[in-house]
């Protein structure tokens, strides 16, 4: 239906997308409006079309879905407008002198003839041109914002194109809509193909394959790939844009000519990098050299040093270890790998104190906060996350994700360290090791340790398994277990996936538990039973902290069903506390959820107990984990309290960047330790029947692991050593350099 009504009051607006709760009036009374509206002042007439909804809190609203805007035109209406601050200057008192004198020719007045509003007591000259000034830029504003809702274009983002470009949006919007690609942060390929569909242009247009091939690409790095063969670049591209591929094969160079694309040739093999990867991968490949350097001191020497440390801080070094803490003092770049128990833990602890004991400065991070934290613990220093040690700034204004992050610590502002320590470094991928790389000056050693069985970074790129495979890099492989980790199944029996054995269950087993089941509803019962009475109690827990693991996200023991149901038996609904329906999922107070996207815009605040505020920056992002503290229907936000005590706010627009999390995929679960993990498995789509995702999924338990399903799917997983391929030339950059 459709309501015509003038603008009696705000009640409420979010500047950041537009949302806002209106209070208008039309011939039967007052009616209040919500959705995404530009800003309104009180007078302004405006027309909604949309439909009635009842709020569980504030009752019957008008739900709008779309608007027609105007100026106000009778003379009160237009004193009321101007009497409201939408004209900077005007007051009340001056409003209603000039509306006195102009009636309802007002408005025409002052966009064409300021000279003849400078009449008016107490307005000069220069103050009739600035209003005439502000006048004309809401008209456009107007103008250019009805121009882009008839295309479809919501509004948030149409006042984002409006600043952007100005009165030049019609002739970007109607000729070459992909340009907000570049230009507009958050605006991909599919929103600019909708609008250029809207637009009427031609399928074949240049401006669409050129895009559609840099679309194909970012897609490739979303995938974790660096580069792609040309031939399956222009493949995917002809089949997204519905396109024959000698169409499509021409702009491959143009895009190289314009410096978008780099083309080689990897074994006979045509290949082609977005530009910015190119370079990231070959400085980086060129920063890693530069640190792999030798630091030259006394065997005998050194290994004295090592017996004292060991006498003074109860550490007991086995040979591998012993090597692996002279290789991180005497090398400017060390690796160590190896899978759980096998002491990585003991070689970091060794390590700092060594170097600390020299009066030298030991910085330690790991990608995740979970990661920091639990290396903090382990070890007794403090850790931080890898973006937090390069003091994260957020992305360049105006830029898109897969362009360099800004961080303060860089080529200009090194880290000031002589020792930087990155754990759980498989999960690093080629983009932040670039960042870290630049933070380092030449003489600072750099020491990775991580686990290379574990699946690889979520972003682009193979960086740890890359090193290694360079044979550049001194690399410590550690496999042997240690006495007190060969009393848990847990790491016994990861070491036994990571070779291909057979896995045996073992009923007498206190921590590696298999309950075979062969019906999902049967597997689904048991896990609510697991998560919610039978784990906490045996690990000493609370139930939110019980992990669900899952390789899939769809069927009945997919994440998206399992965190419906837990979410019924963990956190159910209950008088009082507040809920809401988003797109995603429905989310209550109380939830636990995980971002699944990275913002490194997103604003938050640590507060102490008392609210006293400790510290605060920007970024949230992809894996971590918080809970619902709070949802405010009046203002349409969620506040979100992470579990390392930043507390967030997210317009409700935004509640797609989060999901429920008492069921995660192994992905997701990456760089997490859980008190127990329960692990439900049957029917497994093929493409994740991977030793190294189950592997990955056992390593993240603490303290128990619980298998509920098939036996059969567990050890078929456990056979199937194939890695999905990823497309990288890091290694070959090093051993290229390192001839």
């Amino acid at each position: 239906m459709t309501i015509q009504g003038t603008v009696e009051y705000v009640i409420h607006r979010n500047a950041q997308n537009g949302y806002s709760v209106i209070e208008i009036s039309d011939e039967k009374g007052p009616i209040t409006i919500v959705g995404i509206l530009p800003e309104l002042q009180e007078g302004e007439p405006i027309e909604v079309e949309g439909s009635f909804v009842t709020h569980p809190v504030y009752g019957e609203q008008f739900s709008v879905e779309r608007f027609t805007l105007s100026l106000p035109e009778d003379a009160a209406a237009i004193e009321r407008y101007l009497a409201s601050g939408a004209i900077k200057g005007i007051g009340p008192a001056l409003a209603a002198r000039i509306v006195r004198q102009f009636e309802s020719d007002t408005l025409r007045i002052m966009e064409e003839s300021p000279e003849t509003l400078a009449k008016v007591k107490g307005i000069s000259l220069k103050g009739a041109r600035l209003i005439s000034a502000q006048v004309i830029e809401k008209r456009e504003m107007r103008q250019a914002l009805m121009f882009m809702e008839k295309y479809g274009i919501p509004l948030s983002l149409a006042v984002r194109i409006y600043e952007r470009y100005g009165a030049t949006l019609y002739s970007v919007i109607e000729t070459n809509p992909y340009r907000l690609m570049d230009d507009i942060t958050h605006v991909g390929f599919r929103i600019a193909d909708d609008i250029a569909r809207s637009v009427g242009l031609a399928a074949d247009s240049d401006y669409r394959i050129r895009s559609g091939l840099q679309y194909a690409m970012m897609q490739a790095l979303e995938s974790g790939h660096i580069f792609l063969p040309r031939a399956a670049l222009i493949s995917y591209t002809a089949s997204l844009l519905e396109q024959p591929e000698e169409l499509i094969e021409k702009h491959v160079m143009d895009l190289a000519i314009d410096k978008r694309f780099i083309l080689r040739d990897l074994n006979g093999v045509p290949i082609v990098y977005l530009s910015t990867y190119y370079y990231m991968e070959a400085s980086a490949a060129a920063m890693l050299c530069q640190l792999n350097q030798s630091f030259p001191l006394q065997d005998d020497f050194l290994s004295a040093e090592i017996g004292k440390l060991e006498k003074e801080s109860g550490l007991e070094l086995e040979d591998k270890q012993r090597e692996a803490v002279l290789t991180a003092i005497r090398c400017g770049l060390t690796v160590i790998t190896g899978g759980p128990g096998t002491g990585k833990t003991t070689i970091i602890s060794a390590i700092l104190r060594y170097f600390e004991k020299k009066e030298m400065k030991v910085e330690l991070a790991a990608p995740t906060g979970r990661a920091a934290r639990r290396i903090t613990e382990a070890t007794g220093h403090p850790a931080q996350t890898v973006h937090r040690l390069l003091e994260f700034m957020g992305m360049p204004d105006e830029n898109r994700e897969d362009e360099v992050l800004r961080f303060t610590r860089n080529e200009s502002n090194p880290i000031s360290a002589d020792v930087v320590i990155i754990d759980e470094v498989s999960m690093v991928d080629l983009p932040l090791m670039y960042a870290l790389l630049k933070a380092l000056i030449p003489c600072t050693r750099l020491i990775l340790v991580g686990d290379a069985s574990q699946l690889p970074s979520v972003g682009p790129g193979n960086v740890l398994k890359d090193i290694i495979r360079s044979g550049v890099a001194p690399t410590i492989a550690l496999s042997k277990i240690f006495r007190q980790a060969e009393n848990s199944d847990i790491i016994v029996n990861a070491h036994r996936i990571n070779k291909g054995e057979v896995i045996t269950p073992n009923p007498a087993s206190r921590d590696f538990l298999f309950i075979q089941r062969g019906d999902a509803a049967v597997i689904l019962q048991a896990v609510i039973r697991l998560v919610k009475e039978k784990l906490p109690p045996y690990v000493k827990a609370e139930p939110w902290e019980i992990q669900v693991i899952t390789p899939m996200r769809k069927g009945i023991l997919g994440v998206e069903n399992l965190n419906r149901v837990l979410q019924q038996y963990l956190n159910p609904p209950a008088e009082g506390r507040k809920e809401r329906q988003f797109a995603r999922c429905l989310l209550r107070v109380g939830d636990k959820v995980m971002q699944i996207k990275n913002n490194y815009q997103r604003e938050w605040e640590s507060r102490e107990q008392g609210g006293l505020l400790l510290r605060q920056g920007t970024g949230i992002f992809n894996g971590d984990i918080g809970f619902v503290k709070d949802i405010r229907f009046f203002t349409e936000e969620l506040v979100i309290v992470f579990d390392d005590g930043r507390e967030a706010v997210y317009p409700f627009s935004d509640a797609d960047e989060l999901d429920l999390a008492y069921a995660v995929t192994v992905h997701k679960s990456q760089g997490s330790e859980y008190p127990a993990i329960v692990l439900p498995l049957l029917n497994v789509p093929q493409p994740l029947m991977t030793r190294p995702l189950i592997y990955t999924a056992v390593t993240r338990a603490r303290n128990c692991v619980c298998v509920v399903g098939s036996l059969t799917t567990f050890q078929q997983m456990v056979d199937n050593n194939t890695e999905q391929q990823r497309f990288s030339t890091l290694h070959l950059q090093l051993i290229e350099l390192a001839r």
